[in-house]
């Protein structure tokens, strides 16, 4: 069982997100590092697609891709609803491939700490810079390394969301595991209690993910010998560099296809 099987409690859950702050935030990204004319976006592990979409409404071309199957079908039918031309379909992060190019790619919710072997990452940028433009950019929203260090999360965990008479209780690091010294992998069992109209049941699930140290991640993108980092920030606030203050809860990173 996985919360991914049930993507309209995954919008619940995760429909704290700001879309309009991160949106921005990818604009004004685009406005200053791309020197690419090219308005398409490519959404990796689009989930949903509520970024996708967002960006579809602001006037870019969009497409994305995820590796579950219901959450594309539950992203095509918000698409439709929304009135957003969208090409969604089911891929997997390390052997994707597009036919046409793109002048921006987004991978956001932590979704490339999920890349758990230095193959699959040196394969995925591959595979992202065949997919850019040149001039285009990449930018991806990871954990915080201090998660490695600390073994805690740099951002609350736990919460409950509601829309209407659901209500959705996370806790997504149940059962949360040491740091692999060797490996730098994490392994969670997030528990998910869903309150729906009197029917109540919980998604227990097991989740991997690794977490990259700053100049581990910056070895990977000199040895893609495809992209250069532009800019880094800790948040999605354009004030908020990447550095070791608490308000600076994620690793977002700014490449470019040189």
């Amino acid at each position: 069982m996985s919360i991914y099987n049930y993507p309209k409690y995954y919008d619940i859950a995760f429909g704290y997100r700001d879309l309009d702050l991160e949106c921005d935030f990818i604009e004004k990204q685009i406005a200053v590092h791309s020197r690419s004319d090219n308005f398409s976006l490519l959404d990796i592990a689009c989930g949903t697609g509520s970024h996708l979409i967002e960006m579809g409404k602001r006037g870019f071309d969009v497409s994305g891709f995820d590796i579950s199957p219901k959450m594309i079908e539950y992203a095509k039918s918000k698409a439709e609803i929304n009135n957003i031309h969208a090409n969604l379909w089911v891929d997997n992060m390390v052997s994707f491939k597009t036919e046409k190019l793109f002048g921006c790619a987004i991978n956001l919710l932590t979704g490339f700490n999920y890349l758990l072997r230095n193959e699959d990452v040196e394969e995925h940028l591959k595979r992202v810079a065949l997919s850019l433009n040149q001039g285009g950019l990449y930018i991806i929203e990871m954990n915080h390394p201090r998660e490695f260090i600390t073994n805690e999360p740099s951002t609350t965990n736990s919460w409950i969301e509601t829309d209407g008479d659901i209500e959705v209780e996370v806790d997504w690091d149940n059962e949360r595991s040491a740091v692999d010294l060797l490996t730098h992998i994490v392994t969670t069992k997030p528990l998910i209690k869903i309150r729906d109209k009197g029917n109540e049941f919980d998604i227990k699930m097991e989740e991997k993910f690794r977490i990259y140290l700053y100049r581990e991640i910056l070895h990977y993108i000199d040895c893609s010998e495809h992209f250069k980092l532009v800019n880094s920030f800790g948040s999605f606030r354009f004030d908020k560099p990447l550095d070791n203050t608490k308000d600076s809860w994620r690793m977002i990173l700014i490449l470019r296809k040189e």
